[in-house]
């Protein structure tokens, strides 16, 4: 019996030796699995050829308006008059306010008065301190409401606020305007021209900034523009975005002339040819510099692959710096490193 037991220890401790040297073997990992798809040429997101209308404008436009309500009792300048800084455009008749600041004047006299006579009687005890501080703290009230006063005056009044150029007036004299209500329209002239037009959010995002543009400006033909700024903020009511293109000098263009923008296809005035990947390729992304993984056929191995960003394109985004051949990862590219070997998904 003691030799049986002992044939059974060492056939079990022979399975288990065996059994550690199985799983001590290396096993070789799986390659990670990854989709590769090839850039595409441009992309149709529904926004064909086509033009957009634009408005020329002074780079600083401004509406005129008056802090206060009330008859509109003087208005001397007209559109295309050049007005200094500092000339009047617009007032109202002050009555109310003009009684306001003598009253409060008159209050910040009295009290003034009433302060002398304190400190030439507080010697003889014939006032308290008490009351000293009493007229004093009522004067420099009665101060800040002869300043408030003598402000709502001020603003019965509104004067260029820049050497330039009458725009628009919208109002007459006698006529009643409320608070804040646009009266005039005005411009300076030291700034320059520009064309604004509304556009889709997804022509604007593939619009860099000093693209040219084509223009047609009634009354001027052609003209060659570039994108100057964007608007971050879509317009709530049309959803769309401004551009603000830069015009070129010695035209003779107005502001308030129409015309139109006109784009080419893919809407970048250019040819259409633009290369675009799926938006989930790109891995960071820098201003107008990103990343993205390149399948490299010698190996199936991936390497990071430098790109120049320049817009979306519908849900694409499109690029330069990829050959057409290659293959951007899509799907996994967040899993794998530089230099690492991997599977393709080939469904």
């Amino acid at each position: 019996m003691r030799g049986r037991q002992i044939g059974f220890e060492a056939i079990g401790l022979a399975l288990l030796l065996g059994g550690c040297s199985a799983s001590t073997e290396p096993r070789e990992k799986p390659l990670p699995v990854v989709e590769a798809v090839l850039p595409t040429m441009g992309a149709d997101d529904g926004t064909a050829d086509g033009s957009f209308p634009v408005r020329v404008l002074y780079d600083r436009e401004v509406a005129v308006s008056l802090r206060l309500g009330g008859t509109l009792s003087a208005l001397p300048v007209h559109p295309g008059d050049r007005v200094p800084a500092g000339a009047l455009l617009a007032a109202i008749t002050p009555t109310l306010q003009a009684e306001a600041e003598r009253k409060a004047a008159a209050d910040v006299g009295r009290l003034e008065r009433a302060s002398r006579r304190n400190e030439t009687l507080l010697p003889a005890g014939a006032v308290s301190e008490a009351q000293r501080e009493d007229t004093t703290s009522a004067l420099a009230a009665a101060r800040a409401t002869l300043r408030a006063a003598r402000y709502d005056r001020a603003s019965t009044s509104a004067r260029m606020p820049f050497s330039g150029l009458v725009l628009a007036r919208m109002h007459e004299v006698g006529e009643t305007v409320s608070p804040g209500e646009p009266l005039l329209r005005v411009a300076d002239v030291s700034s320059p021209l520009l064309a604004r037009a509304a556009v889709t959010p997804a022509i604007a995002m593939r619009l860099p900034l000093g693209t040219p543009v084509h223009l047609v400006i009634a009354g001027h033909g052609d003209v060659m523009g570039k994108l100057l700024r964007k608007a971050s903020l879509a317009d709530p009511v049309t959803g769309t975005l401004d551009l603000d293109i830069a015009l070129p000098a010695g035209r003779g263009l107005l502001s308030g002339l129409t015309g139109s923008m006109v784009l080419a296809q893919g809407g970048t005035g250019g040819d259409g040819g633009q290369l675009t990947i799926p938006a989930e390729a790109l891995l960071d992304a820098e201003g107008q510099k990103g990343h993205v993984f390149v399948l490299d056929p010698q190996g199936s191995v991936v390497r990071r692959t430098a790109i120049t960003v320049r817009g979306l394109v519908g849900d694409r985004i499109a690029v330069e710096g990829l050959a057409p051949s290659a293959r951007v990862i899509t799907a996994g590219a967040g899993f794998v490193r530089d230099g690492q070997k991997v599977r393709v998904d080939a469904r």
